[in-house]
């Protein structure tokens, strides 16, 4: 132990602060212009697919209780907050960035586990509302800060969620402080006191998995870092110092999350290589871990024509992250459901897994469904062990009444930088989580003013169709 902890700290201060002040370099100062355009349009997508995301929950009980607090807080009225009334750009990045988590539809980046739409983008639009910045810096600040969160996530070790950290709630500090700092005008070097700021902010544990009833907490784990990084930015600039080396100095970020952390991550191919092309859709409304298998299952019924009445036993394989925590049979609330390996299963033969409804009390509580997910077991896999985090892959052998045996395993879900959505994927997934809930002609405008960011002056109008009326009366 002694042994280890002096080669720990013997990679020395300067090595330390290189890394992380080298990243704060470029983002700090990343331009719109010198983005990639397949880029600087997918930017675009990956706002949409958040915005859809977020709308669809507007009237969920965990958004209106944060609304309501944030209502009630009151203070200056900086930001929009999606479909009610502007408050300051902090509580706007926390009541917004609660609602984007809160159907387990949120984009992924799966090197790094976490979900950084939730976090970055409201952050990012509520800075940019205050500040009036252009559309073209905001799509810099989205990218800046999502490079920020899956750098600092990846350089963890995927056992992160087995040792019980949320990765969203870790690494998400960082990806909001860098969209607010790149924003607000901060300098590397106050990019780096931001950082510092927030590296003591980072928190976030699973228990929400061990307890069924206690599970709201989840969707507050893309809120509070989106708050947390827009208050580490503001202090920031205006001279509150953190310390350098946040992020992988001897007790910075990476070194005290991960036991064995993978430092080199945070600038592999810096300014090069962007996180947001590396994005996973998602289109179930259930974990991550899930969606290859939820994949296989649905392809297989298509081709073999089997059901839920047909299934003697089904076994589920995976990397071991997919079952641990994840075998709840009888879940007894909508997140419960969602993270239920047993649940999901039952809900991708019988139900509709894009559906958020298939989540829900009145489904959860059917005993046909049940039944089935009875019937489901899970074992990990040591060969689809070694894809994670890279890929979550997942498969299933079910053994059916007549005899037959059904395996299918796949490697990526539908989403996946490997089997990608195109522009009118996302949109599509956008009108269908918003239809009922946002007028169609409003729904378009929104479009609309997405997609037109790049000549857009500032970003008022955008918000201005995201505040109140946004949603049916």
């Amino acid at each position: 132990m002694a042994q280890g902890a002096q080669a720990h700290s013997t990679h020395g201060a300067a090595e330390a602060a290189d890394r992380t002040a080298a990243l704060a370099d470029v983002l700090s100062t990343l331009d719109a212009a010198a983005l990639p355009p397949a880029t600087f349009e997918r930017t675009m997508d990956l706002v949409v697919d958040h915005l859809g995301v977020a709308l669809h929950g507007l009237d969920l009980p965990w958004s209106r209780i944060i609304a309501e607090f944030g209502t009630e807080e009151g203070g200056r009225p900086d930001a929009t907050i999606y479909g009610r009334g502007r408050l300051p750009a902090r509580t706007a990045a926390l009541i917004n960035g609660t609602m984007a988590h809160g159907i387990e539809l949120d984009d992924t980046h799966d090197q790094s586990c976490s979900h950084p739409g939730a976090v970055v983008i409201p952050a990012a639009l509520a800075v940019a509302e205050m500040t009036g910045a252009s559309g073209r810096d905001l799509i810099a600040a989205i990218v800046a800060g999502y490079e920020a969160q899956t750098r600092a996530g990846a350089a963890l070790t995927g056992d992160l969620m087995s040792r019980g950290f949320h990765p969203t709630a870790l690494s998400g500090v960082f990806g909001a402080a860098t969209a607010a700092g790149r924003l607000l005008g901060l300098t590397s070097d106050q990019m780096q006191s931001a950082w510092g700021l927030g590296v003591s902010m980072a928190s976030g544990v699973m228990q929400f998995t061990q307890d069924p009833l206690g599970t709201m907490v989840k969707r507050l784990h893309a809120g509070i870092p989106a708050h947390n990084g827009v208050l580490a930015a503001m202090l920031a600039v205006r001279g509150f110092q953190g310390p350098r080396g946040a992020l992988d100095g001897r007790a910075g970020f990476v070194h005290v999350f991960s036991p064995h952390p993978e430092n080199w991550r945070l600038t592999q191919d810096l300014g090069s290589d962007f996180a947001v092309d590396r994005i996973s859709i998602k289109f179930y409304a259930c974990c991550r871990m899930f969606h290859a298998l939820v994949d296989a299952i649905r392809s297989s019924r298509e081709e073999a024509g089997w059901g839920a009445d047909d299934v003697v036993e089904m076994t589920a394989s995976g990397p071991r992250i997919m079952s641990d925590g994840h075998m709840e049979y009888r879940p007894r609330s909508v997140m419960s459901a969602q993270y239920s390996l047993p649940y999901t299963i039952s809900a991708a033969v019988m139900l509709d897994p894009r559906d958020p409804r298939s989540f829900n009390a009145e489904a959860m509580a059917r005993p046909d469904v049940l039944a089935l997910a009875d019937r489901v077991s899970a074992e990990a896999s040591a060969e689809l062990e070694r894809y994670f985090p890279a890929k979550y892959p997942g498969g299933f052998t079910a053994r059916l009444k007549d005899g037959r045996t059904i395996e299918k395993t796949l490697l990526d879900s539908f989403g996946t930088p490997e089997k990608p959505v195109d522009r009118a994927g996302i949109t599509g997934k956008f009108r269908a989580l918003t239809d009922g809930i946002v007028p169609p002609a409003r729904a378009d405008a929104i479009l609309d003013a997405v997609f037109a960011l790049g000549a857009a002056r500032d970003v008022r109008g955008l918000a201005d169709l995201l505040g109140e009326g946004v949603a049916r009366v």
